[in-house]
C-alpha cells in the first residue's frame, strides 16, 4: 500500500513539473498534495525527497518546496550517484541474506545486444537497451525508491546523448566499453551468486562513472 501511494504521489508531482503546469519557482506543499490525492503526508514527503535528490524540486526551510530549474549539474550527478551506490549495496545485502537468485541468463542476453549496439556505435539503441540492464538488475528489489532513483537518473544522463555522434567520439566509446566490461563481470557474479564480489565491481562501476562525470553532465 505504501509503495503504491508513494508512486502515485511521485508521478503526480513529476507530471505537474514535466508538463510545466508547475513552472520553476512554483511553491509545493505537502498539505495541498495531500488534499488533492486524498492521502497522508508520509508518501508525499518520501516522493518529495526523491524529487529533490533528482534536482526537480528544492526545499526551502520552513516554507516547503519549490519547483527547481531543470538542470543536472556535475555536483548534482555526483550526489545522486553516491545515493544510488549506497542503495545498491543495501540491495546486494538483501539478496545475499535472503539467498535470492538473479536471472543471469536474461542479463547476459541483454549484454549481448548491448555489445552489438556499442560495436555499431548506435547510441540510441545502446542507451535504450541500458534501461533493460538496470531493470533486470533491480527486478528483485522491493524498494520502489531505489527503482525510481536509478531509472530517473539513467534517463537524465541518457537525455544528454540524443544521436549517434556521441559513440563516434573515441573517448566516449572507450568509456562505455569499460562500463560494458564491468557489466559482464557483474553477470559472472550473478551466475555464481557471489554478491560480495559483485559489490566490489559495483564500487568500481560507480568510481568509473564519477571519473567521467564531466562527460556525462556537460
Amino acid at each position: 500500500m505504501e509503495d503504491r501511494l508513494f508512486n502515485k504521489a511521485y508521478d503526480y508531482i513529476k507530471d505537474k513539473i514535466d508538463s510545466t503546469c508547475w513552472p520553476p519557482g512554483t511553491k509545493i506543499t505537502e498539505q495541498l498534495i495531500s488534499e488533492a490525492l486524498f492521502m497522508s503526508r508520509t508518501p508525499i514527503r518520501t516522493a518529495l525527497l526523491l524529487l529533490e535528490e533528482e534536482g526537480l524540486v528544492k526545499s526551502i526551510t520552513y516554507k516547503g518546496y519549490i519547483v527547481a530549474e531543470k538542470k543536472i549539474s556535475n555536483e548534482g550527478l555526483l550526489e545522486r550517484l553516491e545515493l544510488i551506490a549506497g542503495l545498491i549495496m543495501n540491495y546486494l545485502q538483501y539478496l545475499k541474506e535472503n539467498d535470492i537468485f538473479l536471472d543471469y541468463r536474461v542479463f547476459e542476453k541483454i549484454l549481448e545486444k548491448q555489445e552489438e549496439y556499442l560495436n555499431y556505435r548506435d547510441a540510441a539503441g545502446y542507451f535504450k537497451n541500458e534501461y533493460k540492464i538496470f531493470e533486470t538488475f533491480i527486478a528483485k528489489s522491493e524498494n520502489q525508491f531505489l527503482k525510481k532513483v536509478i531509472m530517473t537518473t539513467a534517463r537524465d544522463i541518457h537525455n544528454t546523448y540524443s544521436d549517434n555522434s556521441d559513440l563516434m567520439d573515441e573517448e566516449r566509446y572507450q568509456s562505455e566499453a569499460q562500463l560494458l566490461g564491468l557489466y559482464k563481470e557483474i553477470a559472472v557474479c550473478m551466475r555464481n551468486k557471489d554478491y560480495d564480489k559483485m559489490g566490489e565491481y559495483i564500487i568500481i562501476f560507480f568510481e568509473t562513472l564519477k571519473d567521467t562525470n564531466d562527460i556525462l553532465a556537460q
